[in-house]
């Protein structure tokens, strides 16, 4: 059962973490049969910075044994991300460009198929008034943002991520790691 440090958690997860992707757009023809984890993380991310996507993306929270939230935590962390969203939005320094990349571990929680890392990279740069990109007077630093790991239910074939990690079958333990 999840207690309530957790839904703190996920509420950083999704608040500061989850909006901020790029990926490759997919046409709706080629986006219907498309099965791949850098596809579910733009289903469940669209809105970079809104209320709404980490809402939602409660309903894609799972357990460390890669089984999804149930009814009353899904509850739960709807509204402590509604309760803290401004505050955690407002905390956090916004990338100026945002990057992931994703691996696949190998590894398999008990109720999970394979679990897909998501390193998420914030561009950071000084100067970025245009005068000063065109005259290539702009610095820029990249920095590791956070660490997600996503994955698809064994039974129900959805994807979903991990609220604080993965306890996978042969032991290890994958962490979650927040800005």
């Amino acid at each position: 059962m999840l207690i309530k440090r957790n839904l703190l958690s996920i509420t950083i997860i999704l608040i500061l973490s989850g909006g901020m992707f790029n990926s490759t757009l997919l046409s709706v023809e080629e986006a219907e049969n498309y099965n791949n984890p850098d596809y579910e993380i733009l289903k469940l991310f669209t809105s970079v910075y809104e209320i709404e996507t980490y809402v939602s993306g409660c309903e894609r929270a799972m357990y460390e044994n890669g089984q999804f939230y149930n009814n009353s935590d899904i509850l739960d962390c709807k509204n402590n991300v509604t309760m803290n969203f401004d505050e955690k939005m407002d905390d956090f320094e916004k990338p100026d460009f945002k990057f992931f990349t994703i691996e696949n571990t190998d590894y398999r929680a008990e109720y999970s198929k394979d679990i897909y890392e998501i390193e998420i990279i914030g561009t950071y740069c000084e100067n970025t008034d245009l005068s000063d990109i065109l005259a290539r007077d702009t610095e820029c630093e990249n920095r590791k943002i956070s660490r997600l790991f996503m994955t698809q239910n064994i039974d129900s074939e959805d994807w979903g991520f991990a609220a604080d990690g993965f306890q996978t079958t042969n032991g290890k333990y994958l962490k979650v790691i927040r800005p």
